[in-house]
């Protein structure tokens, strides 16, 4: 990462006397004054009055630890305690991987767009056709989260979705206690502040499985209409090279970086996987337990344009799918024209920026979509 210019810091330094230290990961002006002001506000939310003077020193010093924890890399959403997520907050702790979300993990100067945006966007696409009048709105509608998290999707989906779907039933799976634990917490705290309807604590549950083992969970014996899955999918020189050192030192790996196996449904670790193979260990797994459960739409998130060409051709290969497309960072946004080639047929590029998705459907998941 290059160095900041001493006139940037000056700079800095003129506005607020805290600023370069959040230069450092923020590693701009206005992302930096973003942060200090949400770091304030965090300290007048959480403190506690002692009378006036102490309660300046008290504040200061607080403001000035937390900045530099921030300097020293970690995420804005640990010191916080939460994370914006469309109309929810999620809370967030070390050990489970933040969402990822526009309004705090990048610089205003190039925002990006992640897992928000394309929960968002498919619950769009199901809401506008359920509404139509020529369609019958779904008195049921199973989704099922595959590694799960912090239950950031789910959650977002009920939120998106309840008004418009009389009855859901969605369930997050993921290996990690840590993680579920805080995904029922999500749950209790977005109902508890009005930002989801109470009857979602019926509708979302939650189970600890490993989805390469074979288990007699309940998930698997179900039908589901829809899954999705953030999977981990970031190979392991990607994670050295591309990675921030934000990331590398406080988000957990295993959530971002598959763990290699002998085959796609095996839990032995192998020593023969290249590194693309460990980053796309876990969607032929995917396509397969998606096909277990009869589901009519998938969605999973990709790194980027190549591994969602790979996804993409795994879904055509498997002959299970009537259709599938790529959806881009914007999915919503006019197409920059393109398709990509797949085992003798092309599969379209929805949206403008790089591959952030691979959508797949069949059956009454075609009158779903609108495709």
């Amino acid at each position: 990462m290059p160095r900041i210019c001493t006139a940037l810091l000056r700079r800095a330094r003129f506005l607020h006397p805290l600023l370069p230290l959040l230069l450092r990961p923020c590693r701009d002006i206005p992302s930096a004054r973003n942060e200090l002001s949400w770091l304030r506000e965090h300290i007048l939310s959480t403190g506690k009055a002692r009378g006036p003077r102490a309660a300046k020193y008290l504040w200061q010093h607080r403001l000035r630890q937390l900045c530099l924890q921030r300097s020293r890399g970690k995420p804005l959403q640990y010191i916080l305690g939460s994370q914006p997520f469309g109309e929810l907050e999620i809370l967030c702790k070390p050990g489970v991987l933040i969402p990822r979300s526009l309004p705090l993990l990048y610089s205003l100067s190039n925002p990006r767009p992640e897992t928000e945006t394309l929960t968002s966007y498919l619950a769009s696409l199901i809401s506008c056709q359920s509404s139509k009048p020529d369609n019958q709105p779904p008195t049921n509608f199973r989704i099922l989260d595959l590694c799960t998290g912090t239950a950031c999707i789910p959650l977002l989906l009920h939120s998106l979705l309840s008004s418009s779907i009389y009855s859901l039933r969605i369930c997050g799976v993921d290996i990690s206690p840590a993680a579920l634990d805080l995904a029922k917490k999500n749950i209790e705290h977005n109902i508890r502040h009005g930002y989801l309807r109470s009857i979602s604590a019926d509708q979302i549950s939650f189970a600890q499985d490993d989805i390469f083992k074979h288990t007699g969970s309940a998930w698997r014996s179900a039908t589901w209409d829809l899954v999705v899955s953030n999977p981990p999918y970031i190979s392991p020189l990607a994670f050295n090279r591309t990675t921030s050192r934000s990331v590398r030192n406080y988000e957990p790996k295993s959530a971002l970086v598959p763990v290699a196996r002998t085959s796609p449904t095996s839990s032995t670790v192998a020593d023969t996987n290249t590194d693309t193979d460990i980053g796309d260990m876990f969607y032929p797994r995917l396509l397969h337990l998606a096909a277990t459960v009869n589901s009519k739409i998938l969605l999973v998130e990709v790194a980027d344009l190549a591994q969602a060409t790979r996804v993409g051709q795994m879904i055509v290969a498997s002959g299970k799918w009537e259709g599938c497309e790529i959806w881009r960072d914007w999915p919503a946004a006019p197409d920059a024209g393109g398709e990509v080639a797949a085992e003798g047929t092309q599969i379209r590029v929805r949206g403008e920026g790089n591959g952030r998705a691979v959508l797949a459907w069949r059956g009454e998941g075609v009158s779903m979509l609108g495709r």
